[in-house]
């Protein structure tokens, strides 16, 4: 498959690579991730690196060993199948999207979508909520949470109405127990004083870009057991751009309209990719991550590129001193990064082994 797309001149292609790995029964399948390439390497390789880490939590190979047959991979959470579902420029071409289907089996086997969005100019990662002002969020989630309960009372209302009538499709028993289950949806969540009220008046759900617009996804009412009688499934609240300006920051501004350079920090408070070096000559990669109203990205870690093996990280943060802990198998700390931010820089030093090295990463 063979994705192309254009920004500002550029050409975006995503020619995907395949890798081996193992289901939950131990059988072998084939894992499919894209694979983007286009003029200015940095922003491929800002991109790769990103998919592969989340994804595969691996580095990406190397531009020139990209066709090799690459080992056997081992996903945290055993899949039967991850294949690319789609990829290209949206609003404007200012914004790269990348989609990954999944399939995996536990209890029950369910199919499911990963989402990435990019910054077309620099291959940054766009974390859709800091596209939103600090006072948008609020109103944002407050306009939701009224939809969402709009939305229940009137399937509520018609539920009441063809229970009094009757049907062929829907007996009464059915019926009553859709009536059932959003009640206790519209009670807990949307109802002051219900249990989840609070969490749901400041939650604005999963936040999806689109192109020229955003939506919302507060999820189901249902879970697995009572899916088959939620008929309304995901409650998602939907906004076009030019109703989303009061709410957006300068950076959603330039994404989604168009407006203004698009100035935004270096470093992604988020999750970011960052290149860097202990003791000047060992080179790693490190991923810092922080979880979001809207989005989940897994733990920080950091990698060294020879061998490119994960090593999870425990962040803390004290004052301006960011210190990451390596811990072993038994839960022991066995190292820590200690830096400050200088400008778009981290420097500071890696403590183990009784040894203290440099240490300095940037984006």
């Amino acid at each position: 498959m063979l994705l192309t797309a254009t920004c500002l001149g550029a050409t975006f292609s995503d020619k995907p690579l395949m890798y081996a790995s193992k289901n939950s029964s131990g059988e072998k399948i084939e894992i499919v991730v894209p694979f983007i390439s286009t003029e200015d390497q940095r922003v491929a390789d800002r991109i790769n690196t990103f998919l592969h880490i989340q994804l595969l939590n691996t580095l990406p190979p190397d531009k020139e060993d990209a066709a090799k047959k690459p080992a056997l991979i081992e996903l945290e959470f055993p899949l039967e199948s991850m294949e690319p579902a789609s990829s290209g420029l949206m609003n404007g071409n200012r914004h790269y999207a990348i989609s990954v289907s999944t399939e995996g089996c536990g209890a029950y086997c369910s199919v499911g979508e990963i989402r990435f969005d990019f910054d077309a100019r620099t291959g940054r990662v766009i974390t859709p909520v800091e596209l939103l002002s600090e006072s948008g969020k609020k109103s944002l989630a407050a306009l939701a949470q009224k939809n969402n309960t709009r939305r229940l009372r009137t399937e509520i209302a018609r539920l009441e109405k063809l229970q009094g009538k009757g049907t062929k499709e829907r007996n009464k028993e059915q019926i009553a127990e859709q009536i059932e289950l959003y009640e206790r949806c519209l009670e807990e969540r949307y109802t002051k004083g219900g249990g989840r009220y609070d969490l749901y008046l400041k939650d604005l759900g999963y936040i999806r870009l689109l192109d020229g617009a955003f939506s919302f996804d507060s999820g189901t009412c249902s879970v697995h057991a009572n899916r088959a009688v939620d008929d309304l499934g995901n409650l998602v609240f939907t906004l076009k751009a030019r109703q989303l300006n009061a709410y957006l920051s300068n950076y959603g501004k330039y994404i989604l309209l168009g407006e203004g350079q698009g100035e935004i920090a270096e470093i992604n408070p988020y999750a970011q990719v960052f290149r860097g070096k202990i003791n000047g000559n060992t080179a790693i990669t490190l991923m810092l991550t922080n979880n979001v109203e809207g989005i989940h990205y897994e733990s920080s870690r950091y990698f060294y590129d020879k061998h490119r093996k994960a090593i999870e990280l425990k962040v803390e943060r004290k004052n301006d001193v960011t210190e990451l802990t390596e811990f072993d198998s038994k839960g022991k700390p066995v190292a820590t990064i200690s830096y400050r931010r200088d400008g778009n820089k981290l420097l500071g030093q890696w403590r183990g082994a009784a040894k203290t090295l440099t240490f300095e990463a940037a984006p």
